[in-house]
This record gives structure tokens, C-alpha cells and sequence, in this order.
């Protein structure tokens, strides 16, 4: 059983990083722009910043939320999907600022990114509900 330890970790070693699996759940992949403002077992609250003329690192949120936008900009919204581990993108969105103080549902958000198009920073609160399978009337 000792000898098999030190193969294993060859074979490890030997798997390219992009390969073997990663988080991107948004405070691990973008914590530079997802700040913990408050977690606990059934809330996380997040805020959000992207600075202007820039582009968020990939990465997804699992559970259903509420954003509340502080200071919209125009966005382009940037879709991803894995190919062989690495992200691939899929699709561009572009899409104007929302109005400031507006809060809108989001459903779980797979592998994405946002660049912002605007002159100030995207600022915007996220309030992720842990144990909801979504968002809809009950």
C-alpha cells in the first residue's frame, strides 16, 4: 500500500492544473471582485464590484439570489461551458445599466463573467438563499 501512494501522486502531478477540477463558486474563482458581507447556513450576502473598463474572472453561483444594484453599469455578459476542464465562451450579451436601487431575481447562474462597459465601478449587493431550489411563488 506505501508503494501506491507515490504513483498516485505522479499521476496527479501528471494532470495539467486546468484539467483537474476547480471551484468557481464566485467568492473562490473571483474574490476580487465577490466580497462576504454576511454568511451564515441558509444566507450569503456578497457584494459586488467590478471595476470600469473591466472583466470579472469566471465563475458561477449555485443558488438562487436577489441583486440589488448600487451602481449599474453596462455590462457584457459573458457565457461559459467546459471543455475537457478548461472554460470555454459560448456566448456574449451585451446589455445597458439598470436603474440604480433596482432589484431583480436571478435564478442558480452557471460557469459566466461580466465586463464592465461602463466609466465607474459595477457596484451591486447579492443576497444567495442556500436552501432554496428557486426563486418562484410558493
Amino acid at each position: 500500500m506505501r508503494h501506491c501512494l507515490p504513483m498516485v501522486m505522479i499521476i496527479a502531478a501528471a494532470i495539467p492544473a486546468s484539467a483537474q477540477a476547480r471551484n468557481y463558486d464566485a467568492v473562490a474563482a473571483a474574490p476580487g471582485s465577490h466580497h462576504i458581507l454576511l454568511e451564515d447556513e441558509r444566507i450569503r450576502v456578497l457584494r459586488v464590484e467590478v471595476a470600469a473598463g473591466a472583466t470579472e474572472p469566471v465563475h458561477d453561483h449555485q443558488w438562487p439570489s436577489l441583486m440589488y444594484f448600487e451602481q449599474p453599469q453596462p455590462i457584457t455578459y459573458i457565457e461559459y461551458k467546459l471543455i475537457d476542464g478548461i472554460p470555454v465562451e459560448t456566448r456574449r450579451v451585451d446589455a445597458p445599466a439598470l436603474n440604480i436601487a433596482q432589484a431583480v431575481r436571478v435564478e442558480p447562474e452557471g460557469l459566466h463573467a461580466i465586463l464592465n462597459r461602463g466609466t465607474k465601478p459595477f457596484l451591486a449587493l447579492r443576497v444567495e438563499f442556500k436552501n432554496d431550489q428557486s426563486l418562484d411563488n410558493r
